[in-house]
This record gives structure tokens, C-alpha cells and sequence, in this order.
């Protein structure tokens, strides 16, 4: 696996529980990369749960107002059109 730090240029030190640094370490063994590319991923990881997780709780906030739900709705229809308008038959 080809370290996706390669092209960072700076690394520093963190502190972690002891068990924390076991399990990375075992995991950058059994990838065959460094405990920075396990740590960056688990980082990108947990960035995009909690994206995904924020989105989600948006479209509940979303639904549990009529209003809202009803112009989002309103909208996606206008966008839904775009589908059908003739430019997949210029292919």
C-alpha cells in the first residue's frame, strides 16, 4: 500500500490510550502501512459519518415540518423534470 501521507509534509506526535495505539498499530501491520495512514483514515472516516449523520438529522428536522417538506418537495419535482429533457437522446 502506498502511504497516502507520502505527499504531506509534516507529521506530529499525538497522545493516545495504550489500547489505542495497539490497535493501530496492529492495523497498519496487517494493511503494511504506517499508524499516520490507519489514523488519517479512521479520521476521513469519522468525518464522513458524521456528515452523513448531520445530513440525516437535517431531512428528520426537514419531514417534521410541512412547510419545509413541501417546497423541498416542490423543488426536487423541478429537478426531477431535467431527467426528461431530451438531452440523453443527443448521445
Amino acid at each position: 500500500m502506498v502511504s497516502i501521507l507520502e505527499k504531506r509534509q509534516k507529521q506530529r506526535t499525538v497522545k493516545a490510550l495504550d489500547i489505542d495505539i495497539t490497535l493501530i498499530n496492529k492495523q497498519a501491520k496487517t494493511l503494511g502501512c504506517s499508524a499516520a495512514d490507519v489514523i488519517h483514515t479512521m479520521c476521513e472516516d469519522l468525518r464522513r459519518q458524521t456528515y452523513l449523520q448531520e445530513v440525516g438529522e437535517t431531512f428528520d428536522l426537514m419531514r417534521a415540518n410541512p412547510e419545509e417538506l413541501a417546497e423541498f418537495e416542490a423543488e426536487q419535482k423541478l429537478w426531477d423534470c431535467t431527467l426528461s429533457d431530451g438531452l440523453d437522446d443527443a448521445y
